[in-house]
């Protein structure tokens, strides 16, 4: 398959997801956004279940990159940190498109066992960028040494979790989102 049919499928499935949730993902649609035959999405993904796990990867990584990008020119470990909570906490469509991939990939692994080992990879490797983000800090004087690395890293990664499932269903808007997660960060790294 060609790098272009291949990320045409997966920015189509991303989008269909985004738009209609995975109960309602169908292959033809998907096919259809992507512009090709729904044969040839399913030569190059077994099944329905493959392409919505290789989605939740191609976005996943494509965001990870976007927000590792916005946090390398940080001076110190707390503004690491903050900017890898804040990116998340973005307007940009492409980030909220894959907030949406990733509720519907923690709600599907509820169901489906195989599932969860994948989605918690990828929430493990958030919780670790905090973690590694806050041990810079309190070595860097940026953050107060006192602070358990790993339970901070463990409760910010789950107010963004929470707060970016806000934001996606409307109950917060991106910018009470963002003013959450830096109230949480004050709390969490400040002594």
């Amino acid at each position: 398959m060609s790098e272009t049919t291949k990320q045409a499928l997966l920015e189509a499935a991303c989008q269909v997801i985004a738009e209609q949730g995975l109960e309602r993902l169908r292959t033809q649609s998907v096919a259809e956004a992507a512009g090709c035959s729904k044969a040839l999405l399913h030569y190059h993904y077994g099944s329905r279940r493959e392409l919505v796990l290789a989605a939740f990867v191609y976005t996943d990584d494509r965001a990870v990159e976007a927000v590792r990008k916005r946090s390398e020119t940080a001076e110190n470990g707390l503004e690491t940190v903050r900017s890898l909570l804040l990116a998340w906490a973005s307007d940009d469509g492409d980030m909220r498109r894959h907030w949406i991939v990733w509720t519907e990939m923690w709600r599907w692994s509820m169901f489906d066992t195989e599932l969860r080992r994948p989605v918690a990879n990828r929430h493990n490797a958030f919780v670790r960028s905090l973690a590694e983000a806050i041990a810079r800090g309190t070595r860097d004087g940026s953050i107060d040494e006192r602070v358990d690395v790993e339970q901070a890293a463990q409760r910010l990664a789950a107010c963004s979790d929470s707060f970016g499932d806000q934001a996606v269903i409307g109950i917060k808007t991106p910018d009470e989102v963002r003013a959450a997660l830096a109230a949480a960060l004050a709390h969490e790294l400040t002594r």
